[in-house]
């Protein structure tokens, strides 16, 4: 602009003084005006443009600008009114899940009609397979079959003191004697612990039972109620025993091959409950033994085969010591590796100590 108007009055003062020259002087100085005012008309309007637009961009910009600014807030109110919403449906259904599954234990469960499988397992059916049949059942058959097999099944016997109760087992097989009270542990050496306490015996009517084991020894079957203890080193075993003797025999007469039937029975505890897998037996000795003071009992020895869980077969060895109340025999069975049984070593010692301080008599 500074430079138009200055060509501009350089060629006014040029007009002045020489106006008067000639026509071709005449003729540059209104070429020079005409081009003066040209550059000064283009400069001018040129500046106010670049001014329009650079303050039209600064403006898109900046709206630009504060949308984004706005769209950004929003996106962030409605993600967090979107997380809020979540999350508060979560917490809503979760605890509806948890009020009705406390309220229908069983309404998850699929509804599979498991009628037609076979349960074997002895008289009356394996129970503990069938109980969970019938937990997971969600048929209406199965309720049928439950209040038949409920209907024609014994009632539980149910002991004083909180005894525990005693399931009906195979009569011929040796089950779990049970406990009627917790027993007291004393210290009967430097070593080993005495074992009293009581047992259900005929009738329901407790029976005093002690026995001398060593103290390292782990309890097995503290919470079903019965009396096992094992060595966790070798695998050595005691469990407390009870059957009933046949018809028309005693403790003295019945044949010793009854123990090895009634103690591996595969419906007895030593087979069904604790799951020893008995390929093979055979009584060896027995014979009934008659201490002063004491009730006859009889001794007798087993030979047998446990199969591992790989198939492997270890022969094993078991000491019985019997008493007979009424017409049931209570039993103290020890299990043993057979080769160190016959070693004769600390091992034998151990499970003939058991059964030599067992002792058995009526309350």
């Amino acid at each position: 602009k500074d430079f138009a108007s200055q060509t501009f009055t350089s060629a006014y003062i040029k007009q002045q003084y020489a106006c008067s020259s000639s026509a071709t002087t005449m003729n540059t100085f209104l070429l020079a005006s005409a081009v003066a005012l040209l550059l000064h008309v283009c400069v001018v309007e040129s500046f106010q443009l670049q001014t329009t637009t650079h303050q039209s961009a600064l403006l898109a910009a900046r709206h630009q600008l504060l949308m984004t600014h706005r769209n950004t807030d929003e996106e962030d109110e409605s993600m967090h009114r979107d997380t809020r919403e979540l999350v508060r449906r979560r917490s809503f259904l979760g605890a509806l899940s948890f009020l009705f599954a406390t309220t229908h234990p069983q309404s998850a469960l699929a509804g599979i009609d498991v009628t037609g499988l076979q349960v074997e397992g002895g008289k009356g059916g394996n129970s503990a397979i069938a109980s969970q049949l019938k937990a997971n059942d969600g048929s209406g058959s199965s309720r049928v079959q439950e209040v038949k097999q409920e209907a024609s099944t014994p009632s539980a016997t149910y002991y004083p003191k909180g005894a525990t109760v005693v399931e009906k087992m195979d009569p011929d097989a040796a089950t779990n004697a049970m406990r009627y009270t917790e027993p007291r542990m004393t210290k009967a050496g430097l070593l080993t612990s005495r074992y009293e306490g009581q047992i259900v015996g005929p009738s329901s009517r407790p029976l005093l039972v002690s026995f001398e084991f060593p103290s390292d020894w782990l309890q097995l079957d503290k919470f079903l109620g019965g009396v096992q203890y094992v060595d966790q080193r070798n695998g050595d075993k005691l469990y407390l025993l009870r059957a009933s003797l046949p018809e028309d025999t005693t403790l003295e007469t019945v044949p010793k091959q009854w123990f090895g039937d009634a103690i591996f029975n595969p419906n007895g505890s030593i087979v069904k409950q604790v799951g020893n897998e008995v390929d093979e037996y055979k009584v060896s000795k027995s014979q009934v033994t008659t201490v002063p003071g004491d009730a006859p009992h009889r001794r007798t020895l087993l030979k047998f085969f446990t199969v591992t869980g790989n198939g492997l077969r270890v022969e094993r060895r078991g000491l019985v010591d019997a008493y007979q109340v009424d017409n049931d025999v209570y039993m103290l069975v020890t299990s043993s590796n057979a080769n160190k049984f016959e070693a004769k070593g600390k091992e034998r010692e151990t499970v003939e100590s058991i059964v030599n301080s067992f002792r058995l008599e009526r309350q």
